[in-house]
């Protein structure tokens, strides 16, 4: 029989699991499933490096730039749009994802994503003044007799609708990979 062998980073850990791409033995905790078998956490970092090269803070500032007016634009039209957000909200995150996206090259960075939905989110916010200012005035109002469902709850709904749904399709768009 062969003598044990043990973790290179848990030296007290006895294991036979090998990484596949380097050959260092590794424990069942330092082991990640791949899908071609399983790897050390080195050599899934940097294979992830690869992907951001070439990656810089001033592909933030592109993609928060044109991201930011198509946000206002799209949180301002699509909320007005009543049930018609729940079909045209998705689309409009992912083409504000895919635009910024094109703007820096197709690169990707680590936040990316963050700064896109940051983006539809303030856009959003900025062209929220536009209903709210009109939704308090109809919920002051509301005493004297007036629809307050109407004027308040469902301009407030369809823009959740939008705000959540947006966001949570660019974020898909531009998701980043697995982090280790």
């Amino acid at each position: 029989m062969s003598e044990p062998s043990f973790c290179s980073n848990h030296p007290n850990v006895e294991t036979y699991l090998r990484c596949n791409r380097c050959d260092k033995l590794i424990c069942p905790k330092c082991a990640e499933h791949t899908d071609v078998g399983y790897r050390c956490r080195s050599c899934i970092g940097a294979h992830q490096q690869v992907y951001f090269a070439g990656f810089s803070s001033v592909h933030y500032l592109v993609a928060a730039a044109v991201s930011l007016p198509l946000s206002i634009v799209a949180g301002w039209l699509i909320p007005s749009l009543s049930w018609f957000a729940f079909f045209l909200s998705p689309l409009a995150g992912t083409g504000v994802a895919e635009i910024a996206r094109r703007a820096i090259r197709k690169r990707r960075g680590p936040h990316t994503w963050l700064v896109v939905c940051g983006c539809i989110v303030v856009g959003w916010l900025g062209s929220a003044l536009f209903w709210l200012i009109p939704a308090v005035a109809a919920f002051f109002e509301a005493a004297k007799g007036a629809n307050w469902l109407h004027g308040l709850l469902l301009p407030a709904f369809w823009n959740i609708v939008y705000v959540v749904t947006a966001a949570s399709a660019a974020y898909y768009r531009l998701r980043p990979g697995r982090r280790i």
